[in-house]
């Protein structure tokens, strides 16, 4: 049957003579016809089988045909990579694991006790409990393979020991670029026993008007479309708008953006008669744009917070442009701020007469007047871990400002951390149909 297949194949092949008197074909024609194929299988290749080396060592083939070869996707993908642009494998990169290919890259898996991109880092935490598991920014716990993995904070990535963090995007949230301009000491401070700012020093600080331009609030941008707020502030309001990159409150700066909201929304169990559930989202009319003076800051994983960021004693810094007592309404002209230490919850519930519920937050100093009044409210309480800047709590609540026998009172942000990714990712689907 080959023979016959064979036989008919070239007899197709060979050229009948147009218009010629000669019985001999010219050498051009004869060796059109007497040309050795040097492939596999020839001309009969749509007949049999795949083979590497017709499909893909004697000319060039597509993915296609490659998988035609090996049939199944694994065997493919695992040969594809080293033909396309060779074996990265080779020399082994992996100190101390397995190295697999990768179309113009690779990466290792590595043998127990090592870690890092090269598997060249010896695992010195199994677990988050302490400093963070080594993590810079957060740490997932496998409690089934008693390891933990560390993760970064969006515009970041990890860095080749696979712990510490590098922005990858030129405005990373929880940096401060700013070129700092000393502030005029002439200028009256507010915030209980505040000081000024640094211009840029505080890049993430929002302020909340009225449609007529009056002053209400503060807030924190978390996203170019986003800013939080306690739910307090906004509880009946409309026509709202924020201004961004502000440092002086009465004058007009050549760097601030003024940017509609379009819409709010406040937690569903805000509570006005406790302050319990105190925070809202802002969703802003178009994105604001990202420069070194309006930079969003870092939220959290609940983990984080809870392990590193809220720990009795560690240093916060509270933002605003708030008044200096609770009787008096004459807000800061420049942004100001106050550093305070976290309060254990006991202790704070033992000193204030109304309830401290696990959604809020304390800190001051007994005897020390240094407090978060009128104005600052919805403004951030942040604190600094490594060399980023995250999201702790929100300005709520107090009993007075500034009484040196009571606490500052703040929202807990990480018991919300779901609820605000969610309004997020509805409105970016909602937007993007």
């Amino acid at each position: 049957m080959w023979k016959l297949i064979t036989i008919g194949v070239l007899l197709a092949a060979w050229p009948s003579p147009v218009c010629s008197t000669s019985i001999f074909y010219s050498s051009k024609d004869a060796s059109q016809v007497l040309r050795v194929q040097k492939r596999a299988n020839s001309f009969l290749e749509e007949l049999k089988p795949g083979s590497v080396e017709r499909e893909c060592a004697e000319e060039l083939c597509d993915f296609e045909e490659a998988s035609e070869i090996f049939e199944t996707k694994e065997a493919t993908l695992d040969f594809w990579t080293k033909y396309v642009d060779g074996d990265q494998c080779e020399p082994q990169p992996c100190a101390h694991g397995l190295c697999k290919d990768n179309i113009g890259e690779f990466s290792c898996v590595c043998s127990e006790g090592w870690e890092g991109a090269l598997c060249n880092h010896e695992v010195k935490f199994t677990n988050c409990s302490v400093s963070n598991g080594g993590c810079e920014h957060f740490c997932r716990e496998d409690p089934a393979g008693q390891r933990r993995s560390c993760s970064c904070a969006s515009g970041y990535q990890l860095t080749k020991d696979h712990r510490m963090c590098k922005p990858v995007v030129e405005f990373p949230c929880g940096r401060v670029k700013a070129d700092y301009v000393e502030p005029n000491a002439g200028f009256k401070i507010r915030l209980i026993e505040g000081k000024a700012g640094r211009r840029g020093g505080s890049p993430w600080q929002v302020m909340l008007q009225s449609s007529k331009g009056r002053f209400m609030c503060g807030g924190v941008l978390i996203h170019p479309s986003w800013v939080l707020t306690a739910a307090h502030c906004v509880d009946g309001e409309e026509g709202l708008k924020v201004r961004l990159g502000k440092y002086h409150r009465f004058r007009a700066e050549s760097d601030e953006q003024t940017v509609w909201v379009d819409k709010y929304v406040s937690h569903e169990n805000y509570t006005k008669d406790t302050s319990d559930n105190d925070i809202a989202m802002l969703r802003l009319a178009e994105p604001v744009m990202y420069s070194k003076y309006v930079l969003p800051i870092c939220l959290p994983t609940r983990g984080l917070a809870e392990r590193e960021l809220t720990r009795t004693g560690k240093e916060m810094v509270v933002t605003g442009w708030g008044s200096t007592s609770d009787v008096q309404s004459n807000y800061s002209t420049l942004l100001s701020y106050i550093e305070i230490p976290m309060v254990a919850r006991n202790v704070c519930a033992q000193a204030m007469r109304s309830a401290i519920s696990d959604n809020m937050l304390c800190a001051g100093s007994p005897g020390d007047r240094k407090d978060s009044c009128s104005g600052d409210s919805g403004g951030p309480m942040i604190t600094r871990y490594k060399d980023t800047w995250f999201l702790v709590g929100l300005v709520s609540w107090g009993e007075g400002c500034g009484r040196k026998d009571k606490f500052g009172v703040y929202t807990k942000v990480s018991q919300y951390l779901e609820w605000i990714q969610t309004h997020i990712a509805e409105t970016a689907a909602s937007r993007k149909g």
